[in-house]
Protein backbone atom coordinates (compact mmCIF):
# COMPACT_ATOMS: atom_id res chain seq x y z
CA UNK A 1 0.00 0.00 0.00
CA UNK A 2 3.15 2.55 0.87
CA UNK A 3 4.23 2.00 -2.51
CA UNK A 4 1.19 2.26 -4.16
CA UNK A 5 0.87 5.81 -2.68
CA UNK A 6 4.10 6.93 -3.23
CA UNK A 7 3.74 5.67 -6.83
CA UNK A 8 0.43 8.07 -6.57
CA UNK A 9 2.63 10.57 -5.17
CA UNK A 10 5.47 10.41 -8.07
CA UNK A 11 3.03 10.15 -10.70
CA UNK A 12 1.21 13.33 -9.45
CA UNK A 13 4.61 15.00 -9.30
CA UNK A 14 5.48 14.40 -13.05
CA UNK A 15 2.02 15.52 -14.07
CA UNK A 16 2.72 18.39 -12.47
CA UNK A 17 5.85 19.37 -13.37
CA UNK A 18 5.21 18.60 -16.84
CA UNK A 19 2.13 21.00 -16.50
CA UNK A 20 4.57 23.82 -15.41
CA UNK A 21 6.86 23.23 -18.16
CA UNK A 22 4.46 23.59 -20.69
CA UNK A 23 3.08 26.72 -19.33
CA UNK A 24 6.51 28.23 -19.09
CA UNK A 25 7.16 26.72 -22.89
CA UNK A 26 3.70 28.53 -23.81
CA UNK A 27 4.80 31.88 -22.13
CA UNK A 28 8.26 31.95 -24.02
CA UNK A 29 6.89 31.25 -27.34
CA UNK A 30 4.30 34.37 -26.77
CA UNK A 31 7.09 36.61 -26.13
CA UNK A 32 9.06 35.83 -28.53
CA UNK A 33 6.84 37.91 -31.36
CA UNK A 34 7.48 40.46 -28.79
CA UNK A 35 11.00 40.06 -28.33
CA UNK A 36 11.31 39.97 -32.19
CA UNK A 37 9.49 42.87 -32.71
CA UNK A 38 11.44 45.24 -30.47
CA UNK A 39 14.51 43.85 -32.07
CA UNK A 40 12.66 45.18 -35.12
CA UNK A 41 12.20 48.38 -33.76
CA UNK A 42 15.38 49.84 -33.73
CA UNK A 43 17.60 50.10 -36.79
CA UNK A 44 20.90 51.18 -37.54
CA UNK A 45 22.16 53.80 -40.41
CA UNK A 46 25.50 55.58 -41.86
CA UNK A 47 25.84 59.35 -40.81
CA UNK A 48 28.23 62.02 -40.50
CA UNK A 49 29.51 64.24 -37.83
CA UNK A 50 29.36 67.90 -39.41
CA UNK A 51 29.88 71.38 -37.47
CA UNK A 52 26.91 73.34 -36.85
CA UNK A 53 28.21 76.20 -38.27
CA UNK A 54 30.85 77.39 -40.58
CA UNK A 55 31.66 81.59 -40.88
CA UNK A 56 34.48 82.95 -42.76
CA UNK A 57 34.69 85.85 -40.34
CA UNK A 58 35.35 89.62 -41.86
CA UNK A 59 34.75 92.83 -40.15
CA UNK A 60 31.98 95.67 -40.74
CA UNK A 61 34.13 98.02 -41.69
CA UNK A 62 37.22 97.97 -44.13
CA UNK A 63 41.04 98.81 -42.99
CA UNK A 64 44.54 97.52 -42.44
CA UNK A 65 45.21 94.27 -40.48
CA UNK A 66 47.15 95.23 -37.53
CA UNK A 67 47.44 91.52 -35.95
CA UNK A 68 45.69 88.30 -35.99
CA UNK A 69 45.91 86.90 -33.02
CA UNK A 70 44.46 83.01 -33.79
CA UNK A 71 45.49 80.46 -36.33
CA UNK A 72 44.75 77.59 -37.86
CA UNK A 73 43.86 74.47 -35.55
CA UNK A 74 43.20 77.19 -32.44
CA UNK A 75 39.95 76.31 -30.06
CA UNK A 76 38.11 80.05 -29.90
CA UNK A 77 35.52 81.14 -27.37
CA UNK A 78 32.62 83.24 -28.12
CA UNK A 79 33.76 87.08 -28.08
CA UNK A 80 36.98 86.61 -28.12
CA UNK A 81 39.11 88.92 -30.42
CA UNK A 82 40.66 87.16 -33.19
CA UNK A 83 42.21 89.85 -34.89
CA UNK A 84 42.09 93.95 -35.04
CA UNK A 85 42.40 96.58 -37.94
CA UNK A 86 44.62 99.35 -37.59
CA UNK A 87 42.50 101.59 -35.34
CA UNK A 88 45.04 104.89 -34.32
CA UNK A 89 42.67 107.10 -35.30
CA UNK A 90 39.94 105.82 -33.33
CA UNK A 91 41.75 105.37 -30.11
CA UNK A 92 42.95 109.00 -30.35
CA UNK A 93 39.13 109.79 -31.21
CA UNK A 94 38.07 107.54 -27.89
CA UNK A 95 40.68 109.46 -25.27
CA UNK A 96 39.09 113.02 -26.29
CA UNK A 97 35.99 111.85 -25.93
CA UNK A 98 36.22 110.11 -22.97
CA UNK A 99 38.19 113.45 -21.46
CA UNK A 100 34.91 115.10 -22.35
CA UNK A 101 32.49 112.83 -20.74
CA UNK A 102 34.35 113.16 -17.63
CA UNK A 103 34.57 116.66 -16.93
CA UNK A 104 31.14 117.72 -15.04
CA UNK A 105 32.82 120.84 -13.75
CA UNK A 106 31.11 122.94 -16.26
CA UNK A 107 27.70 121.73 -14.65
CA UNK A 108 29.07 121.46 -11.48
CA UNK A 109 29.88 125.67 -11.61
CA UNK A 110 26.45 125.97 -13.21
CA UNK A 111 23.95 124.40 -10.53
CA UNK A 112 26.68 126.12 -7.98
CA UNK A 113 25.85 129.56 -9.61
CA UNK A 114 21.90 128.96 -9.25
CA UNK A 115 21.62 127.27 -5.84
CA UNK A 116 22.72 130.78 -5.30
CA UNK A 117 20.42 132.54 -7.19
CA UNK A 118 17.63 130.82 -6.07
CA UNK A 119 18.54 132.33 -2.27
CA UNK A 120 19.38 135.59 -3.61
CA UNK A 121 16.12 135.61 -5.32
CA UNK A 122 13.73 134.32 -2.11
CA UNK A 123 15.53 136.90 -0.10
CA UNK A 124 14.85 140.01 -2.67
CA UNK A 125 11.35 138.54 -2.66
CA UNK A 126 10.64 138.70 1.09
CA UNK A 127 12.77 142.48 1.28
CA UNK A 128 9.68 143.57 -1.52
CA UNK A 129 6.97 142.36 -0.44
CA UNK A 130 7.88 143.98 3.01
CA UNK A 131 8.89 147.05 1.33
CA UNK A 132 12.27 146.70 1.53
CA UNK A 133 13.39 146.28 -1.42
CA UNK A 134 12.32 147.60 -5.03
CA UNK A 135 10.39 146.04 -7.80
CA UNK A 136 13.13 146.66 -10.45
CA UNK A 137 16.18 144.72 -7.70
CA UNK A 138 13.24 141.93 -7.17
CA UNK A 139 12.69 141.53 -11.39
CA UNK A 140 16.64 141.36 -11.78
CA UNK A 141 17.15 139.13 -9.09
CA UNK A 142 14.28 136.67 -11.31
CA UNK A 143 15.77 137.90 -14.50
CA UNK A 144 19.26 136.40 -13.52
CA UNK A 145 17.71 133.01 -11.83
CA UNK A 146 15.71 132.29 -15.23
CA UNK A 147 19.33 132.88 -16.90
CA UNK A 148 21.59 130.46 -14.56
CA UNK A 149 18.65 128.11 -15.13
CA UNK A 150 18.84 127.91 -18.56
CA UNK A 151 22.73 127.69 -18.82
CA UNK A 152 22.47 124.79 -16.40
CA UNK A 153 20.31 122.99 -18.83
CA UNK A 154 22.45 123.92 -21.89
CA UNK A 155 25.59 122.32 -19.40
CA UNK A 156 23.33 119.33 -18.48
CA UNK A 157 22.64 118.99 -22.32
CA UNK A 158 26.45 119.26 -23.15
CA UNK A 159 27.58 116.67 -20.27
CA UNK A 160 25.28 114.43 -22.23
CA UNK A 161 26.03 114.61 -25.30
CA UNK A 162 29.92 114.02 -24.33
CA UNK A 163 28.14 110.64 -22.89
CA UNK A 164 26.53 109.92 -26.17
CA UNK A 165 30.33 110.91 -28.32
CA UNK A 166 32.14 108.67 -26.02
CA UNK A 167 29.97 105.53 -26.37
CA UNK A 168 30.01 106.61 -30.14
CA UNK A 169 33.63 106.48 -29.94
CA UNK A 170 33.87 103.07 -28.53
CA UNK A 171 31.54 101.65 -30.83
CA UNK A 172 34.20 102.74 -33.86
CA UNK A 173 36.86 101.44 -32.07
CA UNK A 174 35.14 98.14 -31.52
CA UNK A 175 34.23 97.81 -35.40
CA UNK A 176 38.14 97.23 -35.63
CA UNK A 177 38.10 94.42 -33.11
CA UNK A 178 37.25 91.55 -35.09
CA UNK A 179 35.74 88.70 -32.46
CA UNK A 180 34.18 85.24 -33.14
CA UNK A 181 31.25 84.81 -33.08
CA UNK A 182 30.90 81.51 -31.00
CA UNK A 183 33.04 78.56 -29.56
CA UNK A 184 34.78 76.47 -32.30
CA UNK A 185 38.03 75.82 -34.29
CA UNK A 186 39.63 78.09 -36.60
CA UNK A 187 40.37 76.12 -40.18
CA UNK A 188 41.57 78.69 -41.77
CA UNK A 189 43.98 81.87 -41.93
CA UNK A 190 43.31 83.99 -44.89
CA UNK A 191 44.72 87.03 -44.17
CA UNK A 192 47.65 87.99 -41.74
CA UNK A 193 49.36 91.87 -40.53
CA UNK A 194 49.84 94.43 -43.16
CA UNK A 195 47.24 92.89 -45.25
CA UNK A 196 44.19 95.02 -46.94
CA UNK A 197 40.56 93.83 -45.69
CA UNK A 198 38.06 95.20 -47.99
CA UNK A 199 34.40 94.09 -47.71
CA UNK A 200 34.44 90.91 -49.61
CA UNK A 201 37.88 89.58 -47.83
CA UNK A 202 37.86 87.46 -44.34
CA UNK A 203 40.22 87.23 -42.04
CA UNK A 204 39.66 83.67 -40.56
CA UNK A 205 37.38 81.06 -41.11
CA UNK A 206 35.94 79.20 -38.10
CA UNK A 207 33.97 76.02 -37.46
CA UNK A 208 31.36 75.81 -34.59
CA UNK A 209 31.60 72.67 -32.91
CA UNK A 210 29.65 72.82 -29.92
CA UNK A 211 26.70 71.54 -30.72
CA UNK A 212 27.84 69.44 -33.51
CA UNK A 213 25.06 68.21 -36.26
CA UNK A 214 24.83 64.52 -37.16
CA UNK A 215 23.30 64.11 -40.81
CA UNK A 216 21.84 61.01 -41.77
CA UNK A 217 19.52 59.92 -44.98
CA UNK A 218 16.91 57.34 -43.86
CA UNK A 219 15.27 55.08 -46.45
CA UNK A 220 11.61 56.47 -47.70
CA UNK A 221 9.86 53.74 -45.47
CA UNK A 222 11.01 54.87 -42.14
CA UNK A 223 9.27 58.05 -42.83
CA UNK A 224 6.90 59.56 -40.21
CA UNK A 225 8.68 57.00 -37.57
CA UNK A 226 10.92 59.24 -36.38
CA UNK A 227 9.86 62.26 -34.97
CA UNK A 228 11.74 65.73 -33.29
CA UNK A 229 13.21 65.27 -30.10
CA UNK A 230 13.82 62.00 -30.26
CA UNK A 231 17.03 60.38 -29.08
CA UNK A 232 19.72 57.86 -30.65
CA UNK A 233 22.81 56.55 -30.22
CA UNK A 234 25.80 57.82 -32.23
CA UNK A 235 28.69 55.65 -32.85
CA UNK A 236 32.18 57.65 -34.34
CA UNK A 237 34.43 56.02 -36.45
CA UNK A 238 38.13 55.13 -34.64
CA UNK A 239 39.97 56.71 -33.28
CA UNK A 240 37.41 58.86 -31.57
CA UNK A 241 34.80 55.48 -31.32
CA UNK A 242 33.09 55.21 -28.02
CA UNK A 243 29.12 55.69 -27.82
CA UNK A 244 26.81 59.18 -27.77
CA UNK A 245 23.66 60.01 -27.49
CA UNK A 246 22.30 62.76 -29.69
CA UNK A 247 18.98 64.49 -30.66
CA UNK A 248 16.56 64.97 -33.43
CA UNK A 249 15.91 68.37 -34.10
CA UNK A 250 15.05 68.20 -38.24
CA UNK A 251 13.22 66.00 -39.83
CA UNK A 252 13.16 66.97 -43.57
CA UNK A 253 9.62 67.63 -44.71
CA UNK A 254 10.43 66.76 -48.62
CA UNK A 255 12.35 63.15 -50.21
CA UNK A 256 14.83 63.15 -52.49
CA UNK A 257 13.32 61.41 -55.18
CA UNK A 258 16.29 59.69 -56.83
CA UNK A 259 17.45 58.02 -54.15
CA UNK A 260 13.98 57.51 -52.32
CA UNK A 261 15.37 58.81 -49.09
CA UNK A 262 14.20 61.80 -46.62
CA UNK A 263 17.41 64.08 -44.58
CA UNK A 264 17.14 64.23 -40.40
CA UNK A 265 19.79 66.48 -38.26
CA UNK A 266 20.43 65.40 -34.95
CA UNK A 267 21.75 67.88 -32.17
CA UNK A 268 25.05 66.13 -30.62
CA UNK A 269 26.40 68.61 -27.65
CA UNK A 270 30.48 68.55 -27.67
CA UNK A 271 31.35 70.94 -24.69
CA UNK A 272 34.79 69.82 -24.71
CA UNK A 273 35.26 69.73 -28.04
CA UNK A 274 36.69 65.96 -27.93
CA UNK A 275 34.95 65.17 -31.17
CA UNK A 276 36.18 66.60 -34.26
CA UNK A 277 34.03 67.46 -37.21
CA UNK A 278 34.02 65.34 -40.35
CA UNK A 279 34.19 62.21 -38.73
CA UNK A 280 31.47 59.28 -40.07
CA UNK A 281 29.78 57.72 -37.72
CA UNK A 282 26.92 54.58 -37.35
CA UNK A 283 23.80 55.88 -35.57
CA UNK A 284 21.09 53.44 -33.74
CA UNK A 285 17.28 54.83 -33.49
CA UNK A 286 15.66 53.41 -30.66
CA UNK A 287 12.53 55.95 -31.06
CA UNK A 288 10.34 53.68 -32.32
CA UNK A 289 10.72 50.87 -29.96
CA UNK A 290 9.26 53.17 -27.18
CA UNK A 291 6.26 53.89 -29.51
CA UNK A 292 5.52 50.10 -29.80
CA UNK A 293 5.29 49.85 -26.43
CA UNK A 294 2.81 52.82 -25.89
CA UNK A 295 1.12 51.77 -28.47
CA UNK A 296 0.46 47.99 -27.13
CA UNK A 297 -0.34 49.93 -24.04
Amino acid sequence: MANCAKLRLSHSSLCALVIGASAALAFASASKPALAQERQAAFDADCLIEPSAKVELGASVSGLVKEVFADRGDAVTAGQIVAELDSGVERTSLEVARARAENDHEVLSKRSRMEYLTKKSNRITKLAEMKAASEASRDESDSDLKQAEQELHEAELSFRMAQLELRHSEALLEQRMIRSPYDGVVIERALTAGAYLHDQAHVLTILRTDPLFVEVYLPLERLGRIQVGALAEVYPEDPVGGRLTAKVSVVDRFIDAPSATFGVRLTLDNPEGKVPAGLRCTIKFRTLVANQRHDAG
